[in-house]
């Protein structure tokens, strides 16, 4: 109860910021920011709820989620890459997908056909970094695959109204996803490195817990995020009539994109320094048997 009334508030105190201060008025652009009453009574009503969790995890005898599990350095350090990763990756498919259906005018189907070139660099990648990581260990593929992750996040600030999508949006798309599938494997089986057997599960069921938890976090932060950078841009660009509106409206939106996806590199920025600062499994600690790994991660 503690955990998810405290990640509620969390997730929902982001998404207030990005608020409009008009609701009945759909073409405001005025959010009601970060110090709004409403926005801070939430993030801090997380916090005493998040630290309400750990105390009574701390006091349990039979703690839902024992902290030895999270305070070990490399489960810890698998465990931040995948909470940074998944908050960048699940904003980087809904901006994406704005832009596909927004700006370029893409059907929904054809925004999804867009996202396969990302799903199957993934599933090849992987088959190779499964290869590789009882011979190089998890950090040799961790790291270049983050800084990878990077690269391909930056190349889409650099979209624009005319882009090419298979000039821009999908080299990104296969350097990201050549990349993740250089995080996935690695962070998930460092999860479970010297972790007792009773304890397997919850290490397993925290790690696709991460993923989940930084998705909700990075959608509601970094559409915030987008909210102030489409703010922004019409009060530096002010339209005149609502037919100049409607031109600057896809403008406005492609500055969004860009901060988001600049704050997208910034968040794998923050994984990549996760990974060189907590991540010191060699290749001698991965256990030899893929069953050992645990479940596969969505």
């Amino acid at each position: 109860l503690l955990a998810t009334s405290g990640l509620f508030a969390l997730v929902y105190g982001f998404t207030e910021a990005a608020r409009s201060k008009n609701p009945d008025d759909p073409g405001s652009t005025e959010v009601q920011g970060w110090g709004d009453p409403s926005t801070l009574t939430f993030l801090i009503l997380a916090l005493v709820l998040l630290v309400a969790f750990v105390i009574w995890e701390r006091r349990a005898r039979n703690p839902m989620l024992p902290l030895r599990v999270v305070l070990d350095r490399n489960r810890g350090g698998s465990f931040l890459v995948f909470l940074f990763v998944g908050a960048a990756l699940y904003a980087m498919f809904l901006f994406l997908t704005y832009y596909f259906q927004v700006n370029l005018g893409y059907t929904p189907l054809e925004a999804g056909f867009a996202f396969l070139p990302f799903s199957l660099g993934i599933i090849i990648a992987a088959g190779f970094v499964s290869q590789l990581l009882p011979r190089v260990g998890p950090r040799a593929l961790i790291l270049p695959g983050l800084v990878m992750a990077i690269v391909g996040m930056l190349l889409l600030t650099q979209i624009d109204q005319d882009s090419n999508y298979w000039a821009l949006v999908f080299p990104a798309m296969v350097i990201m996803s050549v990349g993740l599938a250089g995080v996935f494997i690695p962070a998930a089986s460092t999860s479970l490195i010297g972790v007792e057997s009773h304890d397997a599960g919850v290490a397993s069921a925290m790690l696709n817990t991460s993923q989940q938890i930084g998705g909700s976090l990075g959608t509601a932060l970094l559409n915030t995020v987008f909210a102030g950078a489409v703010t922004a841009y019409f009060v530096t660009n002010p339209p005149t009539s609502p037919d100049q509106a409607e031109q600057i409206l896809p403008l406005a939106f492609l500055h969004g994109y860009h901060v988001a996806f600049f704050w997208g590199a910034a968040l794998f920025a923050c994984a990549l320094i996760a990974s060189i600062v907590l991540i010191n499994a060699h290749k001698e600690d991965i256990p030899a048997e893929p069953a050992a790994l645990g479940e596969p991660v969505d």
